[in-house]
């Protein structure tokens, strides 16, 4: 019987200090929710991010590419 008193004391026990954290169901879809749509909204901002660098890289690299053309071939 001791056991299981001391089972029930510590239950009771972690009930108590548990309850500090407890989120209600629809404020923790809300957090879910919240969450899904940053992770989307970063996912296109590192897309985008990066198309805009790779473009900016091809076109600096045809520039160069253009320049060099024109300055072997004598025109500006």
């Amino acid at each position: 019987m001791e056991r299981e008193a001391i089972k029930e004391a510590v239950r009771e026990a972690l009930c108590e200090e548990l309850n500090a954290f407890y989120v209600d169901r629809k404020t923790h879809y809300q957090h879910h929710e919240f969450l899904k749509e940053w992770i989307e909204w970063t996912n296109q901002c590192k897309s985008i991010a990066l198309k805009t660098l790779v473009t900016l890289f091809v076109g600096t690299i045809f520039g160069l590419m253009a320049l060099g053309f024109w300055v072997k071939q004598g025109k500006p």
